[in-house]
């Protein structure tokens, strides 16, 4: 998708259409969902062309060349002339299933207006569109309804990710605050995974009635341990005086300025039980960063302080009112989550994945990517370091090349006793990216991983000259090379969809990988 990082190793000028282009996928969606086109094809499976136009009212020569574009966008598919949902249609974009994402769809189809106004939101620094006063009260309900659903109908889709990430660290008993609740979708799922939990669902008064309706069509045993505040949390102090082993703050920190935020933290904090957890979901500059800065024009053209916060000036927020931090916990989605407590035990208690939290470390010591990869993956062939002896100008100039680097034999054994690893993609000039090699295995180190040792690229670039008639003077700085080891670099990385290209003249943008390995 548009999102996608540019290769500088494909055609620049193609990029620059594709992200021209954007909105054809994203219209063709909305149009086929508004159409009913896949409640259609639900209730009346295998139709042919013939009965979808007559069903539909639609031309059947053109709606022939528009199934054949949703068969390409894997969003139907066909068996001779009979049309039939994919299975992402059935889950998600047919009517009444339980992670239907229409309302969700919908809303970012509505936002397509306000996003017109971009240039003159640039111009004046701040939000320039705004309901008319025509706008009755009955149409701004709707609006506020349908955005509730929309904004549940994406939380559905980040729980299953959510819930296993609390481990023990909440009891089962416990009370749970969810501050700007909206829909309640997140905590009734969570009531649904902690039977003896109870919760109160903090809104202005112009939310909590569609609150209550939406939370009312759950199963009485959820909505009866559910109660309700009527709160604007920007401010200074909250009516509620309770506390909580659970505070939710799901997407409401990128709703608000930084002083606002800052108060918003101060009185959830203020109302933790003494091992209380507060849970911040949001979208991180630091995790999915094109998705998120979208995210954050987004809330420059439709909010008047939102804005997306990197997840360094949450934590360090957290860390002002005395609180102890996991640091970013990213989701396979475009959210992640920062967890908080006045107690370490608590934070100890989380079922993280520690790798997962050492992505966004590692990203921020200056590489473009850190991906997780199996060690498995690695080719080890004979012939990468042919490479090395008879096509580097370092030949013979660098210790390096005096058999300090592993033989193939020695990698591969090597590698074979880890079980994780990350590759990670960088730049050069290739000492900067070194040094960044050296500083990601020391992060790596401290994180636990007291097995942590990287294969970078390129001859060792640490000091400037090496003199091969004495002893390296800087094992402590110096690593193996990837191809150098007998690493086949251009196989290896398209385990993970990464690509090399031999590349033709001398300017062309070079791509670094490395090798970290974790355990």
């Amino acid at each position: 998708m548009a999102w996608l990082k540019y290769d500088p190793n494909t055609s620049g000028g193609q990029y620059l259409e594709d992200l021209a282009t954007a909105y054809w996928y994203s219209d063709t969606l909305f149009t086929a969902l508004n159409l009913g086109l896949f409640d259609f094809l639900d209730r009346s499976p295998n139709a042919t062309t013939a009965d979808m136009a007559e069903g539909l009212n639609l031309d059947e020569g053109a709606l022939l060349r528009f199934l054949k574009l949703l068969k390409s966008l894997d969003l139907v598919d066909c068996y001779e002339d009979t049309w039939y949902n994919t299975q992402l249609s059935s889950d998600y974009l047919v009517v009444g299933r339980p992670l239907y994402q229409g309302g969700n769809i919908r809303w970012r189809e509505d936002l397509q207006g306000d996003w017109s106004t971009l240039n003159d939101v640039l111009a004046a620094g701040t939000r320039t569109h705004f309901p008319t006063a025509t706008v009755s009260e009955a149409e701004m309900e709707a609006r506020r309804l349908d955005y509730l659903k929309a904004m549940d109908a994406v939380i559905s889709l980040k729980m299953p990710e959510i819930l296993p990430l609390l481990g023990q660290a909440i009891p089962p008993n416990a009370r749970i605050l969810d501050v700007g609740a909206g829909s309640g979708g997140f905590t009734t799922s969570l009531l649904a995974a902690y039977p003896q939990a109870q919760a109160t669902l903090l809104d202005i008064r112009q939310i909590l009635p569609h609150t209550r309706t939406l939370v009312e069509t759950y199963p009485l045993d959820i909505s009866r341990r559910i109660d309700y505040g009527e709160q604007n949390i920007l401010e200074d102090s909250w009516q509620d005086d309770a506390h909580y082993d659970l505070i939710i703050l799901s997407n409401i920190v990128h709703a608000y300025s930084e002083a606002e935020m800052a108060l918003v933290l101060k009185n959830a904090a203020a109302h933790l039980t003494e091992r209380g957890l507060m849970l911040l979901h949001d979208f991180y500059t630091d995790h999915w960063e094109t998705k998120s800065r979208l995210s954050d024009i987004n809330m420059l053209v439709n909010t008047y302080n939102g804005r997306a916060y990197d997840s360094t000036w949450v934590t360090q927020a957290l860390k002002d009112l005395g609180l102890a931090t996991t640091g970013l916990t990213p989701l396979d989605s475009d959210t992640s989550i920062v967890f908080a407590s006045a107690e370490s035990q608590t934070l100890d208690a989380l079922a993280l994945d520690p790798v997962a939290q050492l992505i966004p470390v590692i990203r921020s010591l200056g590489f473009a990517e850190a991906m997780p990869f199996d060690p498995a993956d690695v080719v080890v062939t004979d012939f990468a370091q042919n490479k090395c002896r008879f096509g580097c100008d370092s030949y013979d100039k660098k210790h390096c090349s005096r058999n300090h680097e592993h033989s193939p034999e020695e990698t591969e054994s090597l590698i074979n006793t880890y079980t994780r690893a990350l590759l990670l993609k960088g730049e050069p000039p290739t000492g900067d990216f070194q040094r960044q090699c050296l500083a990601a295995e020391t992060a790596a180190f401290k994180a636990g991983y007291y097995k942590a040792f990287i294969y970078w690229a390129g001859p060792c670039s640490i000091c400037p000259s090496c003199d091969l008639s004495k002893p390296c003077t800087n094992h402590k700085h110096s690593r193996p090379s990837m191809e150098g080891s007998g690493i086949d670099v251009f196989a290896t990385v398209s385990a993970v969809g990464e690509t090399l290209k031999t590349l033709k003249e001398r300017g062309e943008v070079i791509k670094y990988y490395a090798l970290l390995l974790l355990e």
